[in-house]
């Protein structure tokens, strides 16, 4: 019999990340590390932040830093945090029952295994108004300090939830009235019923967008399962955009539509 593997802590870093995780959620904070070469009044801030809610905080040499989080933009300051607070599936399906006439949005990720895009994905998110992000618990970048950063703290703001089968959350997410939207390049137009996304109401029903990893895409199991398959127009030989440019430019375009009214474009 396998052992599970324990759910390891992390550090954040950058004084305003490890702010906003002091005034958010400072019972998930362990230890608060900063430079011995930050100013004292860039440093104070988050000494008395820490101190309040009784959080350890040492003061280290900034060379060392790297040990506990590499290479990256630190600024003088790192933060031990417990595992990331996920929500369990049962428990969003609850939040957005009681969102049903609000006609809710909720991201899928397939499989994003890069860090930056996952983070980058989070802040858009937040930003537009949506109601919660599903990602799977294998083969996709898990929040972690890099996601923390990438995302402006913004992760705190959103539900992050972790699923073991992307497959079985669509099926439970259909119970609740929900239709489901995978975007994805067309390799064959003449065979596969794909739609200018802005061509379609979005707004008037509860409605799923799911983005695929950065190599392939939405996978073809989740393609089945989805009951359109909108594309983002290319010109100039792009083939494709990045999964957060994707990401933001649907999801902007899901936002128009809720404060603007549907507009069919030709």
């Amino acid at each position: 019999m396998k052992r599970k593997k324990k759910q390891q802590s992390f550090y954040i870093f950058g004084k305003n990340p490890v702010a906003e995780y002091l005034s958010r959620k400072p019972e998930q904070v362990l230890r608060v590390l900063i430079s011995d070469s930050l100013p004292q009044g860039e440093s104070s801030p988050l000494m008395e932040l820490a101190k309040k809610e009784r959080i350890p905080v040492s003061k280290i040499s900034k060379k060392n830093f790297s040990r506990y989080v590499g290479d990256v933009s630190h600024q003088g300051v790192i933060a031990l945090v417990k595992t990331f607070p996920y929500l369990a599936l049962e428990d969003f399906l609850e939040i957005l029952e009681e969102k049903k006439g609000t006609q809710p949005l909720v991201l899928i990720l397939d499989h994003i295994q890069d860090p930056h895009n996952f983070g980058a994905i989070v802040r858009t998110a937040v930003a537009a108004g949506i109601d919660g992000i599903i990602i799977p618990k294998d083969n996709q970048a898990p929040v972690n300090g890099t996601v923390f950063k990438t995302s402006a703290g913004t992760i705190l703001s959103i539900p992050i939830v972790r699923v073991a089968n992307i497959s079985h959350a669509i099926g439970k997410l259909r119970k609740k009235d929900f239709w489901v939207a995978s975007f994805d390049t067309p390799e064959d137009e003449d065979t596969k019923p794909y739609t200018l996304y802005w061509n379609s109401h979005l707004v008037e029903s509860p409605m799923v967008f799911v983005f695929g990893s950065e190599g392939k895409g939405v996978s073809e199991r989740v393609k089945k399962e989805s009951d359109f398959i909108f594309s983002i127009p290319m010109d100039n030989g792009v083939e494709s955009l990045n999964v957060s440019v994707s990401v933001a430019v649907a999801l902007y375009e899901w936002k128009r539509q809720k404060v603007m009214g549907y507009d069919k474009k030709s």
